[in-house]
């Protein structure tokens, strides 16, 4: 790949990303030792489902308080059980082989990311349950001897194995894009930490996926994201602060008990749409049965009753929207969201306060969202449905004023803006259906806000409540709180902001509201418009869904199968006429746009999906990289007026309204620098509370702001003093200096020299340097050394001799001592005086010590010519010694020594008395004939002979020196010359001095 060829490159980091179920376990084993009498006792009670643990799935037969259920079986016995429909978890894995699931699995929704294959089997752990047991509420099958059955018991469940490994945004978006024309459910049920501290969503490849699947899925329709609303209900989490479910994309699901309450681990928010039943206290309320992990199958390991929290609750969502979109498999994305808020039933929830009603009359609640779904009239509305027009995208001007928050407890501050619904224009909406506020804010500590938004009709809905946990962080940037509590209210009028300091944490400083902008999502037009009641459909059909008759409802519609929706939509507007709405909001005749086959959006096409567009109707902005036509940019594009075109923003950019390549804001958590998003700011740079980069002060190298005072560090790594000043002149070896330049610490560690003011060059006596610029002590009785451990000395305490770089209290024996401390005995010695081979006091084997000279002589092999002096050894001491000199020398076994005399036969040997043999030949050779004359001459050889011993050895005439025979020479020959030996021929062959 060419370097030219690539747009955008992005390190990937890792995500904390984390499974929302309370707490693990399979169903008592009493309960599950025998699938048999469990299968019995279910036929004979007369259930409709002979599954084992049908009867313990209480959210499906009525089981709830007062009776209350999902009410699915008006749906079952329509005959709609989710055949056709596709849904893929997103999780750890599934069991692709498990018995309840494996007639349903589909692999065309399946993958493995962690392990980059196709098989999403998870590892069997004990740790990899969840994704399995997910995919049991939405598609068990029913009508089998194992376990109990789905909502969607006939529908294709796929897997995608994702958080069994690392996570980041490039795997968040590979799951969330994974065959989206197949796929049409998607099921999370995992998110950022629930800690009540995080703050945290989706990157820009995860969004992107979001964006490509709800435009470009299932054909054009769009994908539908459900997701679990979080457990972090005892942490005061708010799901507002998770960035999965507070996306217009994505269906939140919470909880509700048995009973009908709030469960313990509810995070309370105003994204939340709706509810579905879960798990409450445990040994008070039932949890969910499901199918369990295990790789064995073993018949009392493979189900549960005991699958917990929003996680339990996200997967029936989906379930129950896979019977929808059977009845009707023209649903859009959007579609679907219309029919959970008209359907879902508050009255099982009411118990349970913080309930309000809305401005179309619609009860809605910060914990169960607009009430408990109901499968049966889901798929009522399904059958009836016609498509929603085109969604608009309204921005109200942005409040760019700093206001400050006081740090008062209690205190509130209240900013408004007046919306006009962008009237008269192509981004008109008059029926809302998300409200998103982005705010920019500072206040220390973030966790003790309540934001509340209350819209012209008096909704009052709760963005943010205090977080007790969230005690670290201060800002929020551009954050998108997002609100469906306005569902159908005509956004027109005052909307009114109140920011409270709620929470009960000390607040030292006032905290600054920067600015805050809405942006609407909805229509132009009514969106409810149904077919009449009983009107059969065909799908799919050659002709348009939306050519099917138009039902004009009527209060009785309302009043009856959906009597809890009383006055939120009329279909006044609707005609039996054959309509359709056109992005722009302008109603047109349905054939208008069709001549040339392109998708109503396009002009020009490359084939007939909304995607497929080459260039756009008018009025409308094409998405250059999605291949859509759009009346407004998305998020994080650059609308070209010229080119009437919307341009991805550079990398990890929020927005840039310049162009593409200047970004005026980032994605969380990035800072903004010379219109790039960076993680942290460069040197000579702060952050500033609206997460730019500001340059320090001339006198920093970093800083936390920009005054003089505000440095931490100086120029070449110095820190700065307490008062926060860089000195002018701190010298180099000083680590902190006061603002006069006065050295206060050394980088070595030494004192400051308090007459100088200045630090010592080197470190002081018994420490020394180190690499990070600090002295460290020495070994034991070390004065100066080079390094910490024992032989790194140089110089040691008074009392104690250097060896080897190790302080002694005195010298080891092969040792002397010298100046330096404990010199090395010459290689002859095995003990010594002093320096060199003529200090020798004991000798190394093989060799004699000559007591005169102090020096350690070789020894000769002993034989019937030199019996005088040759070594012995005795035998009782291990010495040995020359019996004509009385010298004696240290020697090891006799093997030893007389392996070293043969050696040192290669070497030319000391003479006995030089003329000896000779005087003895001349009388045998003359005796006869000069006897007179040899007498004289031998006289005079033993006084001669007696005068060379007083003076020592004599240096032999080469003429009269004996060697060794050739053949012991070479068998001996790479000995003769070994370093080693090289000092014996100079102690040998000295001469007479």
């Amino acid at each position: 790949m060419q370097m030219q060829e690539v747009k955008w490159v992005q390190q990937q980091h890792e995500k904390r990303r984390l499974k929302r179920d309370v707490f693990s376990g399979g169903y008592p084993a009493s309960f599950a030792d025998d699938f048999s009498s469990l299968f019995s006792s279910a036929t004979r009670s007369g259930q409709v489902y002979p599954d084992p643990l049908y009867k313990e799935e209480w959210y499906l037969n009525g089981g709830a308080k007062d009776g209350y259920d999902m009410n699915v079986r008006p749906a079952w016995s329509k005959g709609y059980t989710g055949k056709g429909v596709v849904v893929s978890i997103l999780d750890d894995g599934i069991q692709t082989n498990h018995p309840d699931l494996a007639e349903n699995y589909d692999p065309a929704a399946s993958t493995d990311i962690n392990d980059n294959d196709d098989d999403p089997m998870p590892r069997d752990n004990g740790d990899n349950k969840h994704g399995t047991r997910c995919a049991g509420e939405v598609a068990a099958v029913a009508y089998n001897s194992f376990c109990g059955i789905g909502v969607a018991y006939n529908a294709s469940i796929g897997g995608v194995r994702m958080l069994d490994g690392s996570v980041n945004d490039a795997v968040e978006a590979r799951a969330l894009s994974l065959n989206p024309d197949h796929i049409d459910i998607y099921s999370a049920s995992w998110g950022p930490e629930d800690d009540g501290k995080t703050v945290d969503g989706p990157g820009p490849l995860a969004r992107r996926a979001f964006i490509n699947g709800v435009t470009t899925g299932r054909k054009g329709k769009g994908s539908i994201f459900v997701w679990a609303s979080g457990n972090g209900g005892r942490h005061t989490d708010s799901c507002n602060c998770d960035g999965y479910t507070n996306s217009i994309f994505t269906l939140s699901i919470s909880s509700a008990t048995q009973g009908g309450y709030k469960p313990w681990y509810l995070e309370e928010c105003s994204s939340t749409l709706a509810t579905t039943y879960s798990s409450g206290t445990p040994g008070h309320d039932k949890s969910i049965a499901t199918v369990d992990m295990d790789g064995k199958l073993r018949p009392d390991h493979i189900c549960t009753v005991e699958h917990t929290g929003t996680s339990a609750s996200a997967p029936l969502a989906s379930g129950l929207c896979a019977l929808a979109l059977e009845a009707n498999p023209e649903l859009t994305w959007r579609d679907m969201q219309h029919i959970v808020v008209m359907t879902s039933n508050p009255e099982p929830l009411m118990k349970e306060a913080g309930w309000i009603t809305n401005g179309v009359n619609r009860k809605v609640s910060h914990k169960f969202g607009y009430g408990l779904m109901d499968g049966g009239a889901m798929v009522s509305l399904a059958e009836q449905w016609t498509s929603v027009p085109p969604q608009h995208i309204c921005k109200s001007q942005e409040v760019r004023e700093d206001r400050q928050i006081d740090q008062s407890y209690g205190s509130i501050l209240t900013t408004a803006v007046d919306a006009s619904g962008c009237t008269g224009t192509v981004n008109e909406v008059k029926f809302v259906e998300h409200v998103q506020c982005k705010i920019s804010l500072r206040f220390f500590p973030r966790g003790n806000l309540r934001i509340v938004l209350t819209s012209p009709s008096g909704t009052p809905s709760t963005l943010l409540m205090e977080r007790p946990r969230d005690v670290v962080s201060s800002n929020f940037d551009d954050w998108p709180f997002l609100s469906v509590h306005y569902w159908g209210e005509n956004p027109t009028g005052r909307w009114t902001l109140h920011i409270i300091n709620a929470g009960n944490r000390h607040v030292n400083q006032p905290g600054i509201l920067r600015k805050w902008q809405l942006i609407f999502y909805g229509t132009v037009s009514n969106p409810v418009r149904l077919r009449r009641p009983g009107h059969q459909i065909s799908f799919p059909s050659s002709a348009p869904a939306s050519l099917n008759p138009i039902f004009q409802g009527s209060q009785d519609f309302f009043s009856g199968a959906f009597r809890h929706l009383p006055n939120i939509f009329t279909a006044a507007g609707s005609e039996a006429k054959a309509t359709k709405v056109a992005i722009d909001g302008v109603n047109s005749n349905i054939n208008e746009l069709s001549d040339n086959g392109c998708h109503e959006s396009c002009s020009t096409c490359a084939g007939p999906g909304q995607d497929s567009c080459l260039s756009c109707a008018p009025g409308l902005l094409y998405v250059t990289d999605l291949g859509l036509c759009l009346q407004r940019c998305p998020d994080g594009y650059f609308e070209d007026i010229s080119k009437n075109a919307c341009i991805g923003c550079q990398g990890n950019c929020a927005s840039c309204p310049e162009g593409p390549n200047i970004c005026s804001s980032c994605d969380h958590h990035l800072i903004l620098h010379n219109n790039t998003c960076i993680t942290s700011c460069p040197e000579m740079t702060y952050e500033t509370d609206d997460s730019m980069c500001e340059s320090c002060h001339e006198s920093c190298e970093t800083c936390t702001r920009g005054g003089e005072s505000d440095c931490v560090t100086c120029p070449g790594g110095i820190e700065a003093g307490g008062d926060g000043y860089c000195p002018p002149n701190c010298p180099s070896e000083c680590s902190v200096c006061d603002k006069d330049g006065k050295c206060l610490a050394c980088k070595t560690g030494t004192l400051v020299n308090e007459e100088t003011g200045l630090c010592p060059t080197t470190c002081k006596p018994g420490l020394y340097y180190v690499d990070i610029g600090w002295c460290r002590p020495c070994a034991s009785h070390c004065a100066a050394c080079v390094g910490g451990r024992e032989d790194e000395c140089v110089i040691c305490e008074k009392g104690y001799l250097l060896s080897h770089g190790v302080c002694l209290s005195s010298c080891p024996e092969d040792t002397y001592v010298s100046p330096t401390g404990c010199s090395k005995c010459h290689h002859f010695c095995t003990s010594c005086s002093g320096e060199g081979p003529y200090a020798c006091t004991s000798c190394a084997v093989g060799r004699y010590l000559d007591a005169a000279e102090k020096v350690c002589m070789p020894c000769q092999p002993c034989n019937s010519t030199n019996k005088y002096q040759c070594c012995h050894c005795d035998p009782e001491t291990g010495k040995c010694h020359i019996p004509s000199g009385k010298r004696r020398m240290a020697a090891g076994a006799a093997r030893m020594v007389a392996m070293e005399s043969t050696i040192q036969e290669a070497v030319v040997q000391p003479e006995p008395p030089r003329f000896g043999h000779v005087t003895m030949g001349a009388v045998l050779a003359c005796a006869s004939t000069l006897v007179l004359f040899a007498v004289v001459f031998l006289i005079l050889q033993k006084r001669s002979k007696s005068a060379e011993r007083l003076r020592g050895y004599t240096k032999v005439p080469v003429r009269e020196m004996r060697f060794t025979p050739l053949p012991e020479i070479q068998r001996h020959s790479r000995i003769l010359f070994r370093e080693d030996d090289s000092d014996e021929d100079e102690i040998v062959l000295a001469t007479n001095s």
